[in-house]
């Protein structure tokens, strides 16, 4: 997405074709909040904070979320695994190393546009169990439905179902390694091989 289509805040994961500031108030703090949590994580993510991001008045997060934090940090979380379930699923996508490399491109970009700061709102969502069990619930049914979905993508290539589960879950395991490394490193190098070898696990697969 161009510098054009939305503030840097909102960037990482709005790629549609209205510029952020179009959105509904609502719908402008969701979005804040996954990019927010992207970043710092769901603990260090306040109201306050997605209030300042999204220009949002301040009475209307109770009015929007009556469950406070907890329900807005798990809509947002949910976005974001939208986001990518999308692409998953995405019928431009033919096959499955295909639609690996989709949510390739979709990552590198995430990680260019924002400087190496954003990382998965989903994994930050998962890890967040201690203190947001049920924004780590909501994570944990957005990996199996990552995973359900590339699986599904690679039986209908003819893979054998056991062997297509194992290859969707070493797929998200793998990226969402190989971009705490890009975040690390400030370079897309791990992706860019990671996806390289996943896209080629899926060709020899489906063969």
């Amino acid at each position: 997405m161009s510098s054009v289509d939305g503030p840097p805040e909102a960037r990482s994961l709005d790629e549609s074709s209205h510029r952020a500031a179009e959105r509904g108030p609502r719908e402008r703090m969701v979005v804040h909040a996954a990019d927010l949590i992207g970043r710092d994580g769901v603990a260090a993510t306040s109201i306050g904070d997605v209030i300042a991001a999204s220009s949002a008045p301040r009475g209307s997060i109770y009015h929007h979320f009556p469950g406070g934090k907890t329900q807005l940090m798990t809509e947002a979380v949910r976005y974001a695994g939208d986001f990518i379930s999308g692409r998953i699923s995405r019928e431009s996508s033919a096959t499955p190393a295909e639609a690996v490399a989709e949510i390739g491109d979709v990552w590198r970009r995430m990680l260019v546009n924002t400087d190496y700061e954003f990382g998965c709102p989903v994994l930050a969502g998962g890890l967040a169990r201690r203190s947001e069990p049920e924004v780590a619930d909501e994570a944990q049914q957005i990996f199996i439905r990552w995973t359900r979905l590339i699986s599904a993508r690679l039986v209908h290539e003819g893979v054998d179902a056991e062997r297509a589960d194992t290859l969707a879950h070493l797929a998200i395991a793998s990226i969402e390694g190989a971009v705490g490394l890009c975040q690390t490193q400030r370079s897309v190098e791990p992706l860019d091989r990671v996806i390289a070898e996943l896209s080629r696990m899926c060709e020899a697969a489906a063969d």
